[in-house]
């Protein structure tokens, strides 16, 4: 059998294997690409911009205390002028997602973040719904679908130059079959370019060996990190730690004017109040992590696995960048854009393979 025949013969009964559970991967990665806007929609995190100051955390834990008192408060997300304060809730069995007013801390909306369904669609890409297990096999899928790639550029390629304008052009007023054939070649290599980032950083959180590998072949098995506690002696003069929380937002909402602000509220003793400036377009690498004690607001300063962006060892840079270029945010919406496109023709691809499949049988 001819080498091309080989892996024509691989690529189809891989593809009939997992074409349905790929469809629904790609399918719903592809939407969940838009995310951010569902959920300013869903969640109602678009606020008007008033000419005043955002409220306090002081303000936010006072609304919560009196609506939702059981909600165990772990995060403030403060975020643009047009945008709700979210804040992280933990529960019995689950999470919160808070919204907020941030000129008069109103309690807008609260999301139970295992049910609706934008995080039924996230459950969908990454485990198909079916928990554990589900996760397994996406990303048992994940790896096969990189395989699928590879024999679909080996069958693709040309084999004289006859026949490379057609490899690069769809022929619209073909057949059927001919169209069919075009839409599944022709468009499943300008995706493969784009799909290949998106499968390839998948595999990071699916499987552990391409973690450790990353960590190894970088060096980041031999780095030594400081952890991050608040000083537990002399609590008798400790500050109030939501007065605290209070001035550190204030400080990095002034000193970061254009960026995202994130503040932890310490549950253990030794816990500390941790800063994060996120950038506004949620590029989530070059975020910054700052640390102070809870008992004092003092920084806290040592060599952290979490710090500043400039000082990330290079496993975490290139870890970092992982999620940004699996949905294309490390391109803006451009990215966002071409992974969308990308991922709906990925989808498309079990069903005119599977046409093509039944075309030839006939």
């Amino acid at each position: 059998m001819k080498f091309k025949k080989l892996v024509g013969k691989i690529h189809l009964w891989i593809g009939l294997m997992v074409g349905l559970p790929f469809f629904v991967i790609a399918l719903s990665g592809a939407l969940y690409t838009w995310a951010p806007e569902m959920a300013a929609f869903l969640y109602q995190q678009k606020v008007e911009p008033q000419k005043q100051d955002f409220v306090s955390v002081s303000d936010l834990k006072a609304t919560l205390d009196r609506e939702f008192p059981q909600g165990d408060f772990r995060t403030a997300f403060y975020r643009d002028e047009t945008s709700a304060i979210e804040v992280l809730l933990f529960g019995q069995g689950t999470y919160y997602h808070a919204q907020f007013n941030p000129y008069t801390a109103a309690l807008i909306h609260v999301q139970d973040m295992n049910k609706g369904g934008l995080n039924y669609l996230k459950f969908l890409h990454r485990n198909l719904m079916l928990g554990k297990i589900g996760q397994q096999i996406v990303h048992w899928i994940t790896l096969l679908f990189l395989i699928m790639m590879i024999t679909g550029l080996i069958i693709w390629w040309p084999a004289g130059k006859l026949g490379r304008k057609q490899r690069f052009t769809i022929k619209w007023g073909a057949s059927p079959k001919r169209l069919t054939y075009d839409l599944h070649n022709v468009l499943g290599f300008y995706a493969t370019w784009i799909s290949i980032f998106s499968v390839i950083t998948g595999l990071f959180w699916g499987f552990e060996i391409v973690d450790n590998t990353l960590r190894a072949t970088t060096g980041e098995n031999e780095m030594q990190y400081d952890i991050p506690a608040s000083d537990t002696l002399n609590l008798q003069t400790a500050t109030d730690q939501f007065v605290l929380m209070d001035s550190l937002v204030k400080e990095y909402r002034e000193r970061y004017p254009s960026k995202f602000i994130r503040i932890s509220n310490p549950h253990k003793k030794t816990d500390p109040i941790n800063v994060v400036v996120i950038e506004p377009n949620l590029i989530t690498y070059n975020t910054n992590h700052y640390y102070f004690n809870r008992y004092t607001g003092e920084p806290i300063s040592g060599n952290f696995e979490y710090g500043l962006h400039a000082e990330a060892s290079l496993f975490h840079t290139l870890h970092g960048l992982v999620y940004d270029i699996h949905f294309g945010t490390i391109l803006g919406f451009p990215g966002r854009l071409l992974v969308f496109f990308a991922s709906l023709i990925a989808a498309s691809l079990p069903i005119t393979g599977l046409l093509i499949y039944l075309n030839k049988k006939r």
